[in-house]
């Protein structure tokens, strides 16, 4: 079993003990706390993933300064293809602030440097509608079709390559 705690080792090994049949267990080793390690993103990276200083050059995941397994999931496939499209002499593609993806990487390239902290997709990332929407289901929609609709030309270059 694993798990994050600030809970000291001689500590966490007295509450471990306490639960039945862990009276006499033998610990390999104890939690701690996980240390999030991660880029000064908008001093380094443009949103397309690349390194200012060296655009061959790009990083993915959650070292960038996004968090959750989805966005390093769409980070990875971002930098990937773009790493692909510079090999194949292709300008990068940098996705629409509407998209979730193109939020967040707009997020940490042009985030204040001073105060930057990794963040998690959001809707607080997105531009606002033209319109106000209180109805969450339906403002959430309206999020959706703008950014389906912002991402049609990235679709279709990415079909015809």
């Amino acid at each position: 079993m694993g798990f994050q705690t600030n809970l000291k080792w001689g500590e966490q090994k007295r509450v471990l003990r306490l639960i039945p049949g862990l009276e006499n267990a033998e610990f390999v080793r104890f939690g701690v706390m996980h240390r999030n390690t991660f880029l000064e993103a908008p001093q380094l990276l443009d949103p397309t993933l690349q390194f200012r200083s060296r655009p061959s050059l790009l990083a993915a995941g959650q070292i960038t300064g996004t968090e959750g397994y989805a966005a390093a999931v769409a980070g990875g496939w971002l930098a990937g293809t773009n790493a692909a499209r510079l090999a194949h002499g292709e300008e990068p593609l940098q996705l629409p602030a509407t998209s979730m993806i193109g939020a967040l990487t707009h997020f940490i390239a042009e985030a204040p440097s001073e105060k930057f902290q990794p963040m998690p997709p959001n809707f607080g990332l997105l531009p606002e509608l033209p319109d106000r929407i209180r109805d969450k289901r339906r403002r959430y929609g309206a999020y959706r079709d703008r950014a389906l609709l912002d991402l049609e030309p990235f679709c279709r270059t990415l079909v015809a390559a």
